[in-house]
């Protein structure tokens, strides 16, 4: 296009001349740096605003810069208002939504910095072929959460697409573009050219009508896109974008199977609920939908969760007396009372010389008598009585690792696994451990302190608890003790092995 015939454009739309001009040169001129990014290339352009690849010295990495048209500028409110809203988009932390490093002013028009995603765009792809029905399900699961964290935050993104679901160097999912037609529709300005805030292909009917969205919206376009993903085509086709958008109103939605009859029958249910007119017909969430359509691509709805900022620690219960122990060690102080009252030396059975620690018999389990499930591994030779036989053995100091690290509002957490029941305590300064649940058996640890630094946990053997001892008794060698009940001596216990474990954090920006 021409630049008079640019300029006759913008007029025609009303905007003040010398807003005219200065995004005229803008868009004309050829930028070489944006504050202190420096610009390589443009990526893309569009009626809400130009974004940039360009490098970031003072991180030494490569950003997107998106930035936004001076008309926005004519209120001399909007300014204020678009830094204070962006701000609120830069605290989305979620592993699936594109974060925001920056915002700033250059020559008077408003910017922001978000990361470079070098996989491309959900719509680059869809150009290229059509997604499996696995495929599909596990990409959207991803998004979901990330809606389900962006809805519970009262932010709907009300433009949702192809184009702004992009992927990282590793082919992960991210959603961008969080909040911009919420800033606009705040300053009553038109985004699309015609009389609705959106884009037609992935609008709802709500949107189309321009009646008041909530977050049911972003699940319609989420179902749109599903829809694209799995026939390589959208629903509705029409001549002009408001014929699209009309038919989103008017036209019943489309059969799938009809489309592309390998797909499953079950998910021509899913898609006409996603896909529903009414707001109320549809999936209440968009992690709902994505439980659908993992059932019908793997037979399961997963493991999907909507997303909340609390933590559901399992508790630990309390620890219960045995009630039938308690009573067999009584029985054994009054048969310890009578041996002394008629001077019966010796009532049990003397082992023989060769006898094995690891070999000796176990008392009876009959009668409710308790058999030892708990004691310490240990070589002492017992006197008279026999040593109560040893339980499996304490879990291996071996098995703990650090299985994650991540950042949650610029905080870096490492997480560590370790045996169930162990203990452990943090070395160094400026760094503290917390339990936050089970895993595979084993305790979950969540660590956080300093970016980018080593610190050391001790992580010890749990402490075993031993049934009730008769402390003193001849029937066993000095440093055990009696265990009336089961018949059979336990040594005291020993200070619990430990390891020191050495761990990193991330770096967090």
């Amino acid at each position: 296009m021409l630049k008079h015939e640019y300029m006759l454009l913008l007029t025609n739309i009303g905007l003040p001349f010398s807003d005219i001009h200065c995004l005229v040169i803008l868009c004309s001129m050829e930028l070489t740096n944006i504050g202190r990014y420096q610009i390589k290339a443009e990526l893309g352009r569009g009626g809400m605003a130009t974004v940039y690849r360009a490098y970031d010295p003072s991180f030494d990495r490569e950003v997107a810069i998106k930035v936004l048209p001076r008309e926005f500028l004519h209120n001399p409110q909007f300014l204020d208002r678009f830094q204070r809203e962006i701000k609120t988009i830069a605290q989305l932390e979620h592993p699936a939504i594109v974060s925001v490093y920056d915002v700033g002013e250059h020559d008077g028009i408003p910017f922001f910095v978000m990361r470079f995603m070098p996989g491309g765009s959900l719509s680059d792809m869809i150009k290229k072929g059509r997604f499996s029905l696995e495929d599909t399900a596990r990409i959207v699961e991803r998004l979901a959460s990330a809606l389900s964290y962006a809805h519970r935050k009262g932010i709907v993104h009300r433009d949702l697409k192809p184009d702004n679901i992009l992927f990282n160097e590793d082919g992960y999912p991210f959603i961008s573009d969080f909040g911009i037609a919420k800033f606009a529709e705040a300053n009553n300005t038109n985004l699309t050219g015609s009389g609705i805030i959106g884009t037609p292909a992935y609008m709802s009917p709500e949107q189309a009508t321009g009646d008041p969205v909530d977050h049911r919206s972003d699940i319609y376009g989420l179902g749109v896109i599903v829809y694209q993903m799995l026939t390589g085509q959208q629903p509705y086709n029409a001549d002009t974008p408001m014929g699209v958008a009309i038919k989103h109103v008017t036209d019943p939605v489309p059969n799938i199977l009809m489309v592309a009859s390998e797909l499953p029958d079950d998910l021509s249910d899913v898609m006409k609920k996603v896909l529903a007119k009414d707001r109320e017909e549809r999936y209440p969430t968009a992690v709902e939908f994505a439980r659908a359509l993992n059932q019908v691509a793997f037979g399961n709805p997963g493991n999907i969760q909507e997303s909340t900022p609390t933590v559901h620690l399992i508790e630990t219960p309390p620890v219960k007396s045995n009630r039938n122990l308690i009573i067999g060690g009584a029985v054994g102080l009054v048969v310890l009372l009578i041996i002394a009252i008629f001077g019966i030396s010796k009532l049990f059975v003397q082992p023989s010389s060769n006898a094995s620690n690891s070999t000796l018999p176990v008392a009876s389990t009959e009668k409710g008598i308790v058999s030892v499930t708990e004691a310490l591994a240990t070589n002492t030779t017992v006197a008279a009585a026999a040593m109560c036989k040893l339980p499996e053995p304490a879990p291996l100091l071996a098995l703990v690792q650090q299985t994650n690290k991540v950042c949650v509002t610029h905080q870096p957490y490492t997480t560590l696994l370790v045996p169930k029941g162990s203990t452990y305590q943090v070395i160094d300064e400026g760094f503290k451990c917390s339990p936050a649940g089970t895993k595979n058996e084993n305790d979950l640890v969540v660590c956080t302190g300093k970016q980018l630094e080593t610190f050391e946990v001790q992580v010890c053997n749990p402490t075993i608890n031993l049934p009730q001892l008769v402390a003193g008794s001849d029937q066993c060698q000095a440093g055990a003790g009696y265990d009336a009940t089961n018949q059979c001596c336990v040594a005291n216990p020993q200070e619990a092995a430990c390891i020191t474990f050495k761990a990193t954090t991330t770096g967090c920006q």
